[in-house]
């Protein structure tokens, strides 16, 4: 999206790819201290869903003009995912039996795993048949009122994914002047869809969180259940004499 809608720039699309890593490390943290220090994790965990919800699917009205925007409200989704990953993550431990952790633990990184693959081939598939769609729609009228001959149009659309147009009969620099606005607005188009089937994910986020999550206020606890031997006794160092007897 960033290399699509606001820069070729390597660098700067490395920038602001770090929108996603860096709100989930943002939220992760934010995540650790709410567990620690917030009470009723059920309702942090509702309103970090809701959260996360609406500011992705709020990233449907991005387009070529909403950088800032698109940026912003990326930061406070990602940060809203993060933040319900920790307490999962930080919490799971006190709800379940210790001789369960394991088995728990196995099977919620399989769940990851699992809805994360099918999230992305997913999100994928909508972009690729959003883009057919899209890209002559805007692009071939753009491009043949520029000058383009018709027959080239094909190739034309072949050279916008593969990001060259040296094998389009009869481009020159004004058609692809020309052609540069409306490919981004398919592109916006073809997000905005993606961006919308995020809703469902969320819908489930927030339905677990309102009737599974628990509140873990009172597993949080100064208690120990059982401390290590010989903890908070005088240790005594052994001497040379010791180490000889010990020998002999």
């Amino acid at each position: 999206m960033a290399g699509a809608l606001y820069t070729t720039s390597v660098s700067e699309v490395g920038w602001l790819s770090c929108a996603v890593g860096g709100g989930l490390l943002f939220g992760q943290i934010c995540g650790g201290i709410g567990v620690r220090y917030l009470p009723k994790m059920k309702w942090q965990m509702t309103i970090a869903g809701v959260t996360m919800t609406a500011f992705m699917g709020a990233l449907a009205s991005s387009s070529q003009h909403t950088r800032g925007q698109t940026v912003a409200f990326l930061l406070i989704g990602a940060a809203s995912a993060g933040y319900v990953e920790n307490l999962t993550l930080s919490t799971m431990a006190l709800v379940w039996e210790p001789d369960d952790i394991g088995l728990v633990a196995g099977v919620m990184g399989a769940i990851r795993t699992a809805a994360g693959a099918l999230a992305t081939s997913m999100y994928s598939s909508i972009l690729s048949t959003e883009l057919t769609t899209y890209l002559p729609q805007y692009v071939g009228p753009a491009a043949v009122a520029a000058g383009l001959p018709e027959s080239s149009i094909p190739l034309l659309l072949a050279g916008v994914g593969a990001g060259s147009f040296d094998a389009v009969p009869g481009i020159n620099a004004d058609i692809i002047a020309a052609i540069g606005s409306p490919i981004k607005d398919a592109y916006s188009i073809s997000f905005r869809t993606v961006y919308l089937c995020t809703i469902p994910f969320g819908a489930i986020l927030i339905a677990a969180a309102v009737f599974f999550c628990p509140n873990v206020e009172d597993y949080l606890t100064d208690e120990v259940a059982r401390k290590l031997q010989g903890v908070g006794e005088s240790v005594r160092v052994p001497t040379k004499a010791d180490t000889e007897s010990q020998a002999l």
